[in-house]
């Protein structure tokens, strides 16, 4: 296993004077009261502190793309698509981001992505994915990518947010693996070429291949409500986190954690947050 700290102190929401939800504003005592609540690790849900709302996942989702997943995480709702394009290059080697991310945050999600308004966020997003997925552990199949010396696959991952409410970073990286574990690459076949050239086709029996996903990083973002430190929060307590701090983990075969408390000592992350 390895954990791999892909962002600290991550700003979750903007000022209240930039809040033009009304939905999601609260007054001092509402917010009194959600931290009173986190802090005894009883939330205005009832889920405790380390407690994760249903997900739903769901693979195969459109057509027109090699791989798709849609996410729903509570009111939280996002499509993602994998586009594989076969690129000719100097040199494979130094191609290291064969994995591409790329975030759309929609207008109709929230209000605070109207206009500019989430190309911001979407960046943050975008960065802690390819952060994450910059690690050669995480990806069993990285090499497999390079087909020749002069030729690679690069998977364009897009991302695109329908409805914002709240664990965006949570949704981003299941939906990311589910898009992937979906995806088909084609097989191609490398034939000499003049001047120590490699030319490729594409397999004339159409045999397609998956990528190893085992490894690919689940992201959790921890967050800072009063002295608790919460995971999965709702957009209510989004507006009260002080800070937060996102975990990228990949698990072996040999070891996979029933919930983030056999990952992460909680009374740890305060020495970070």
């Amino acid at each position: 296993m390895q954990t791999q700290a892909v962002e600290t102190e991550r700003r979750m929401i903007r000022d209240a004077e930039k809040e033009t939800d009304m939905e999601n504003r609260l007054s001092d005592g509402e917010k009194v009261f959600i931290i009173s609540g986190a802090e005894a690790d009883y939330r205005v849900d009832g889920r405790r502190c380390e407690d994760f709302r249903n997900i739903m996942v769901e693979s195969g989702v459109i057509d027109t793309t090699d791989g798709s997943a849609r996410v729903r995480f509570a009111t939280t709702d996002l499509l993602v698509g994998v586009k594989c394009e076969l690129q000719s290059v100097e040199n494979s080697a130094a191609v290291q981001d064969r994995i591409r991310f790329s975030v759309d945050c929609s207008a109709n999600a929230t209000p605070q992505f109207e206009g500019k308004g989430g190309n911001e966020f979407a960046d943050e997003i975008a960065c802690a994915l390819r952060t994450a997925y910059s690690n050669d552990y995480v990806v069993p199949d990285f090499e497999k990518l390079a087909v020749s010396p002069s030729h690679v696959w690069i998977l364009h991952v897009d991302i695109v947010i329908l409805q914002y409410g709240g664990s965006i970073i949570e949704a981003a990286s299941i939906g990311a693996i589910a898009a992937l574990t979906d995806t088909n690459i084609c097989e191609v076949e490398t034939k000499p070429a003049d001047e120590n050239r490699v030319t490729v086709e594409m397999s004339e029996m159409g045999k397609v291949w998956n990528l190893d996903t085992t490894r690919f990083p689940v992201i959790v973002s921890v967050n800072k409500l009063g002295k608790a430190n919460v995971v999965d929060c709702s957009l209510n307590e989004e507006t009260c986190i002080r800070s937060a701090v996102c975990f990228g983990f990949s698990f072996s075969n040999k070891m996979k954690p029933q919930n983030l408390y056999q990952v992460v000592q909680f009374d740890e992350l305060s020495r970070l947050m």
